[in-house]
């Protein structure tokens, strides 16, 4: 080690963008995809780093070279859970008016009676709920006899139980059909 916790610099933005570009790959992610919330993941670094009680960005490569358990770290540490109802207002406008009524038209003539749809790396799921809103309330009076099918999924199970875990606090229960598959990381709503 380093130095000293206490007597480590801070990460500069620049060492910690060297840092994720060269890491991201490696752990099958993409820069762009980290632009906006490189703040946020920059903090996360910086406190390993010194928590680890390491100088910087490339003692923290050579760490992860020289220990391969870190690499999951840090992979937990570029994990943003971002998740809003009605995130994007434009597309799920665009949802809401065009797909979904699209994709209930295509089931109704094949009389298939669920229109299934997923969201990936939904975080708390704010996004496939706002697909059963926009199906409720703009949909289905339209296609009475077909159903929505919503497949959530994250990579951070844990996030995927809160809103089990909200509901049961508040004495409510899921709705009927409801289930979720915690060993595929996977919450499906009907």
């Amino acid at each position: 080690m380093a130095g000293h916790p206490a007597l480590l610099k801070r990460v500069k933005d620049t060492d910690c963008v060297g840092l994720l570009q060269w890491a991201l790959p490696r752990l099958g992610l993409r820069w762009p995809g980290f632009r906006r919330v490189r703040g946020q993941v920059c903090k996360r670094v910086d406190k390993r780093v010194h928590t680890l009680g390491i100088s910087g960005p490339a003692a923290y490569m050579a760490y992860l070279g020289d220990h391969r358990e870190e690499w999951k770290v840090l992979d937990g540490l570029c994990t943003v859970p971002i998740s809003r109802f009605y995130r994007d207002r434009a597309v799920f406008d665009y949802l809401g008016d065009t797909v979904l009524p699209i994709l209930a038209r295509s089931a109704t003539a094949r009389t298939e009676p669920t229109v299934r749809c997923w969201s990936a790396g939904c975080a708390s799921g704010e996004e496939p709920y706002t697909m059963s809103l926009l199906w409720t309330h703009r949909v289905r009076s339209r296609f009475p006899q077909t159903a929505l099918a919503v497949l959530a999924t994250d990579l951070d199970t844990q996030l995927l139980d809160r809103p089990a875990m909200a509901a049961a606090a508040s004495g409510s229960c899921p709705r009927r059909g409801s289930t979720r598959r915690s060993s595929t990381r996977a919450r499906s709503t009907v």
